[in-house]
């Protein structure tokens, strides 16, 4: 058991992307395994795509839901961008910065969605495409000049890349006839500040919790320490 742990663990942080290869892993296995289950009339999509107009019922869809993919030619080219634009990232921030800026981004993108929703009618949100609005966006803040083959033909800067894929993004929900579902789509951008420029974040989680004197195993001690006292008063 140790072995194929230490295997799966070699593999993940071979190139220095683990973040995005588990990604990756858990995208296509759930692509694998939610339609074959199809394939037996088991639907089990909603278990993992966020459904906001009742998403406090299964919370944990704020956060699965880049994993549910209903195409193959969409997971295709999503994890092929994951991997470039996603892996680059990683590498240049680090697995824990960039994980951190993930969760936030698929969590205020999917906040947005459910937001919305209250006001505007039942949407179900699922798809890589959405997070990677934020990572491309990120990712060309860092490599603004870095030039690209769009559709493997024109050559573009990466921040010009960006405004397409955002732009992309925004047409696609607009076309649903809500300009709110549309800005949703893209609020991953607006945590990208966060973590560029003078943003909290900039120069990284560590940087960021050594200035502000944040631990997680003090913070869980600390926890833990108060829940004893608790215990004791109620014995007293």
């Amino acid at each position: 058991m140790k072995r194929y742990a230490n295997d799966i663990r070699r593999f993940l942080n071979k190139e220095f992307i683990p973040v995005t290869k588990g990604i990756i892993v858990l995208s296509v296995a759930l692509f694998i395994v939610l339609n074959f289950l199809l394939l037996l009339r088991i639907n089990l999509f909603d278990l993992f795509q966020l459904y906001t107009y009742r998403f406090y019922l299964r919370p944990w869809t704020l956060l699965t839901y880049p994993l549910v993919n209903h195409t193959l030619l969409s997971l295709i080219f999503g994890l092929l961008w994951l991997w470039y634009v996603g892996g680059s990232l990683e590498r240049s921030w680090g697995g824990q910065t960039y994980g951190f800026f993930l969760g936030l981004a698929t969590l205020v993108t999917g906040l947005a969605f459910a937001l919305t929703s209250i006001f505007f009618g039942r949407i179900r949100v699922s798809g890589l495409w959405l997070p990677l609005t934020g990572i491309t966006w990120a990712w060309a803040q860092l490599y603004p000049d870095r030039e690209l083959l769009f559709w493997g033909l024109i050559p573009i800067k990466a921040e010009w890349l960006a405004w397409i894929q955002a732009a992309m993004m925004f047409y696609q929900y607009l076309t649903m006839g809500n300009l709110f579902y549309a800005l949703s789509a893209v609020s991953s951008i607006a945590v990208v500040y966060l973590f560029a420029g003078r943003g909290p974040f900039a120069r990284g989680i560590r940087y960021w919790a050594w200035t502000h004197n944040f631990s997680i195993k003090s913070w869980w001690q600390e926890l833990r320490d108060k829940k004893r006292k608790k215990r004791l008063k109620i014995v007293k």
